[in-house]
């Protein structure tokens, strides 16, 4: 079916609804024809150009002292995870050989 056509019988729906209902006046059919919207074509705008980056004195020193407290971080982590690997080799070692206890510390 035409879209046009279910156009058409819609309003005549509609129309036949609303004289049935008796509240509203009856629908007019529209005076000019309904014409399909033509597609404007698309013009793409040119970018904008690439602004330089500007940083506060402000922002760098929170950035570095960022960057500095996560290295500080990082390193007590790993300089940790390296105690706790001796502790445990030696714990093993020991009783490997036979001497220090099951116990952990």
């Amino acid at each position: 079916m035409d879209w046009k056509k279910e156009l058409e019988a819609l309003l005549q729906q509609s129309a036949a609804i609303v004289e049935r209902a008796g509240t509203l006046a009856p629908i007019p059919k529209p005076t000019a024809p309904i014409a399909p919207i033509a597609k404007a074509p698309r013009r793409a705008s040119p970018p904008d150009p690439p602004r330089p980056l500007s940083w506060d004195s402000s922002e760098r020193e929170h950035i570095s002292k960022r960057v500095a407290t996560f290295k500080a971080h990082q390193e007590r982590v790993q300089r940790e995870r390296e105690e706790y690997f001796s502790r445990t080799m030696q714990r093993t070692r020991d009783l490997a050989r036979g001497h220090g206890s099951d116990e952990q510390t």
